[in-house]
């Protein structure tokens, strides 16, 4: 099956920058509000504001983008360098922007701009499998994307650590804008553009009309699926650290194993869940992640103990696994005809439930206490199981067809 894989035009190449991005994103996120705050002088309520308005910015984009990027004159190419080169000029603004007001309009507008590089990468990577004799493995050969973005993500801190302690805060930012240059390089000098063959149209062929979120049903539900199931495991990741060192009282430490066990088990489970999604429904694995998910956050709740977490750690592996390796999937089965809309949705479903789970986990931690916002974590997912019946079921046979 990797073999096959392997056969895809740009396949590789795909996979390398998946790595790329992965690694450049993770290199800074764990110290950005550090330099945010500390260094650039902004209040931890302003580094809010600065990532609403990019999430917001971003969604934004990428809405705007998915209207003409499944035209047949659109090319992905273009599209891709544009997102990464507006990502390097994003994190360039260490170099000489000192002014926290100037920094975040800067970072919001280029940053946002940047935003579809991911979702234009699997459209283009979709397009090449279904040119392919493996449009049966599309499901594993995202999945493989995905486990390679993570594959960065795991080994992203580690370099940030290295570049923080050696260069400062210069060679962070420069890592990321290395990261993203390398990205970029790589797709100017070795995408092939995909041959789109020329199909003759019978007389009286209607061009299908662009999907709408708001007007089809079969859209909407599995949209707000995921929000809700992101919405749950932002609120996770923003009150973990806190219910660990504030209401456990444990050590530091404990937030690092917990968060470096999840992501390096991702890795593998992607593998396995791409196997598995070629004889099971994309939708069922959606709903087992759903209970595994769910009932780690429950048990939080009623355990409170750290060693029940790192346990539950290989549930919450398993369910991300399934969310973010699979779930570009389905919604690229469900739309075939539209890979760089279905990928869009699938970002802006990530980007909307990143922004009001961490607004909404703040505000809930306050009013329930960091004992019992877990439960509310696990309640959004039980929502999510909910709308994941009703949603469109996607059969290979429908796919292949």
């Amino acid at each position: 099956m990797f073999r096959d894989l392997m056969k895809i035009k740009n396949y590789k190449l795909f996979l390398l920058d998946m790595m790329l991005l992965g690694m450049a994103l993770a290199i800074t996120v764990p110290f950005f509000i550090l330099y945010a705050t500390q260094e650039l002088g902004m209040t931890r309520g302003m580094y809010g504001i600065m990532m609403a308005l990019f999430a917001l910015a971003g969604f934004l984009v990428n809405t705007i983008v998915a209207r003409f990027s499944d035209k047949a004159n659109f090319n992905r190419k273009y599209m891709i360098l544009f997102s990464l080169s507006m990502s390097c000029i994003a994190f360039s603004s260490y170099f000489f922007v000192q002014t926290p007001v100037i920094f975040i309009m800067m970072y919001v507008f280029f940053a946002g701009m940047g935003a579809p590089a991911m979702p234009q990468l699997y459209a283009s990577a979709r397009e090449s499998i279904n040119e392919s004799a493996s449009i049966k493995h599309a499901a594993f050969a995202n999945t493989v994307l995905r486990s390679m973005f993570s594959f960065g993500f795991l080994f992203g801190p580690l370099v940030g650590t290295v570049l923080l302690k050696q260069f400062g805060y210069a060679g962070l930012f420069g890592g990321t804008i290395l990261c993203y240059l390398t990205a970029l390089l790589t797709i100017i000098i070795f995408y092939k553009d995909v041959e789109k063959k020329e199909i003759i149209r019978e007389e009286g062929y209607i061009e299908p009309i662009t999907p709408n979120l708001l007007r089809d049903k079969y859209l909407l539900i599995p949209f707000l699926a995921f929000v809700f199931l992101h919405v749950g495991q932002w609120m996770y990741t923003l009150n973990m650290p806190l219910f660990v060192t504030e209401y456990l009282h444990a050590k530091e430490g404990n937030v690092g194993y917990l968060a470096s066990l999840c992501a390096g088990l991702e890795v593998p489970f992607m593998i396995i869940l791409g196997i598995m999604s070629a004889k099971m429904e994309t939708r069922t694995l959606l709903m087992i992640g759903a209970v595994l998910g769910g009932g780690y956050y429950f048990s939080i709740g009623v355990f409170d103990n750290v060693i029940a977490m790192l346990i539950g750690q290989v549930g919450l592996a398993f369910f991300l696994a399934i969310l973010l390796g699979l779930g570009i999937s389905y919604f690229q089965d469900i739309l075939p005809d539209f890979p760089g809309y279905a990928s869009t949705l699938f970002s802006n479903a990530m980007i909307v439930g990143q922004l009001v789970g961490n607004l909404l986990g703040g505000f809930m931690s306050d009013i329930v206490g960091l004992g019992n916002v877990f439960f509310v974590s696990a309640s959004f997912i039980a929502v999510a199981f909910i709308l994941l019946i009703f949603t469109k079921p996607v059969r290979m046979e429908d796919i292949v067809e």
